[in-house]
């Protein structure tokens, strides 16, 4: 009876057993809710978190390629439209020129241009595996702020997204 009593807890009354109905657990049953986990049990949570690794990781590198490849061509396409008010602004042909692992924005490449900004803009701080292709290089906005017809088009692995430059200068996402 000593046993019964140190093992007595708040009572049960939904079961059937007499001893549970007055608020006491017998030893066999405490010992079966404090065992813990099986070996079995864990290896199906360690499949199930594999399982969903499995999925999830492939479509987070996609997901930041998608990212990297929208934030280059906003940041692009802001700088093509700073680059027509400062031509227009200050009066002066302003060229944005690209190369395979980064562009220039105010590039000055006459070599006498005191007030050319030379804004070196790295892709790899977007994405390593980023490129870019421009079908004008480098894209130059007149005094007036026109420009040659160009397109740019940026991507990272299955992403892409194209920005172009119209005669009267203006830059747009397509």
């Amino acid at each position: 009876m000593a046993m019964k009593e140190m093992m007595r807890i708040k009572p049960n009354l939904s079961g059937s057993n007499p001893d549970r109905q007055a608020g006491v657990f017998h030893a066999d049953l405490l010992q079966r809710y404090q065992q813990g986990f099986s070996l079995l049990e864990l290896l199906v949570v360690i499949v199930i978190m594999g399982v969903m690794s499995a999925i999830a990781i492939p479509a987070f590198s996609d997901w930041r390629e998608k990212q990297a490849v929208r934030n280059i061509a906003q940041t692009l396409l802001a700088q093509l439209k700073q680059a027509r008010v400062l031509a227009v602004s200050e009066n002066r042909s302003v060229r944005i020129s690209f190369s395979p692992k980064f562009y220039v924005f105010d590039a000055n490449t006459t070599g006498n241009c005191s007030t050319c900004k030379n804004e070196q803009v790295n892709f790899s701080q977007f994405s390593d595996n980023l490129s870019v292709n421009s079908n004008k290089n480098p894209i130059s906005f007149s005094s007036r702020g026109t420009a040659k017809n160009a397109t740019v088009t940026l991507s990272a692995g299955k992403n892409s997204k194209k920005i172009k430059v119209n005669l009267i200068g203006r830059a747009y996402l397509q």
